[in-house]
């Protein structure tokens, strides 16, 4: 029994000196990604929740192969800040994290550590205490897990990384089911498997949980560029270059499938003169006011981007004349008695606007040449206006590119 007591303390050495040397390098890892990382804020939770796993690794170590005494209450105390710590980096790195819940956090933290204490100081109830550092530890990345596996779901990793986690929810449930019923279950099978799960999951969550939230970050890294690439900074619609990516097919989708569709230009009245008069900072408010309520008037198939400027276009799917007609002096309508902070500050916006029926494929610069000229026709006649510029018989004898067939 003797042989068999020391064999098992020594494999119980060897885990923990495995695991400091993994967790001690999966450090230096993510330390050395951090400093090429343009977002390492959003590292610094994860790094400190791995700072404080090393350091409770260190302490049970030093606890096994030393005989230190009295770092069990430490060792509970710092799991529940490295599990907190690990919850805000999920949190975080999904853009859910608020001050609410991060009070939250803290309060279901400031409860388990107070319970932590009384269980060990008054009752001298180890287990117990144990078993609820474990509970807390689970409920504490419940919701990260939800929010990976459920409510946001956007991609396989995410996914992937969510059932990890939710294995090591499981895991921590099981030590503390082992830990709270730790006289009745010693020497079964069952507190053995407990255990084995409990320790599988720690290996799994410091391998595959570090590289999946790597990964993830990286992921997150690169969604924020496309977002940069495509979306205006500050009115939050299509910028120049993405709208017209989008546009060109679906011109020629229109083209082959002999649809009608219509191109708007709008530019914002004496925008110039908002500027001057009020400053920058309200002529950005306008155009932010200008594009929400355009947005509200159009459907899921149209394009709406920001052109340069006040200068705005809308490319309206399968929309002919009478469609277009009515949409502009809507979206003309729409804007005006304007309310910016709370104050009236009326504008206008006048619009060119031109529809193409058409088996021949019109390229995009005609279209805006030929709205560009009704729009400062609207402007020469006034402004608050909308002018349409009609498919002339030349646009189309000028036009050799053909669709090609199916």
């Amino acid at each position: 029994m003797n042989h068999i007591a020391t064999a098992v303390s020594l494999d119980f050495k060897t885990m923990l000196v495995c695991l400091f040397i993994v967790n001690f390098f999966t450090l230096l890892f993510i330390l050395s990604h951090r400093s090429r990382y343009p977002k390492g804020r959003l590292l610094r939770p994860y790094i400190l929740a791995k700072l404080i796993q090393l350091l409770i690794w260190m302490l049970l170590l030093l606890e096994a192969a030393a005989e230190l005494h009295g770092v069990q209450l430490p060792v509970m105390l710092l799991c529940l800040a490295g599990g907190m710590l690990e919850a805000f980096a999920l949190l975080k790195l999904l853009g859910v994290y608020s001050a609410g819940l991060r009070r939250l956090y803290y309060g279901l933290a400031a409860i388990s550590a107070v319970s932590i204490l009384l269980l060990v100081r008054l009752y001298s109830s180890v287990m117990t205490a144990g078993a609820l550092t474990a509970a807390a530890g689970a409920v504490m990345i419940v919701y990260p897990v939800y929010l990976l596996c459920v409510k946001l779901k956007v991609t396989p990793l995410q996914q992937l990384v969510g059932l990890l986690y939710s294995l090591v929810i499981l895991a921590l449930l099981g030590q503390a089911v082992r830990l709270l019923y730790a006289p009745y279950l010693a020497g079964t099978a069952a507190s053995g498997w407990l255990q084995a799960v409990f320790y599988i999951s720690i290996y799994l969550l410091m391998f595959l949980g570090t590289a999946g939230y790597m990964l993830l970050s990286r992921e997150h890294t690169y969604a924020e560029l496309e977002r940069v690439a495509t979306y205006d900074e500050l009115t939050g619609i299509l910028n120049r270059r993405a709208f017209i990516l989008r546009a060109r097919p679906m011109i020629a989708a229109a083209a082959k499938e002999d649809q009608p569709f219509s191109f708007m230009l709008i530019d914002v009245d004496h925008f110039k003169h908002i500027n001057d008069t009020f400053g920058h900072d309200t002529g950005d408010k306008v155009l932010w006011d200008f594009s929400r309520k355009i947005e509200a008037q159009l459907s899921s198939g149209d394009l709406f981007g920001r052109y340069g400027g006040e200068e705005f276009a809308v490319l309206l799917h399968r929309a002919d004349e009478t469609t277009s007609n009515e949409l502009s002096e809507r979206l003309r309508r729409c804007v005006l008695g304007a309310v910016i902070d709370g104050t009236m500050l009326p504008y206008t916006i006048s619009i060119g606007v031109i529809t193409i029926h058409s088996e021949k494929l019109v390229p995009l610069s005609r279209l805006y040449k030929l709205t560009d000229l009704a729009l400062y026709e609207a402007k020469q006649n006034g402004r608050n206006r909308v002018v349409r510029t009609c498919e002339p018989d030349f646009l189309l004898n000028e036009i050799d590119e053909k669709v090609p067939s199916s």
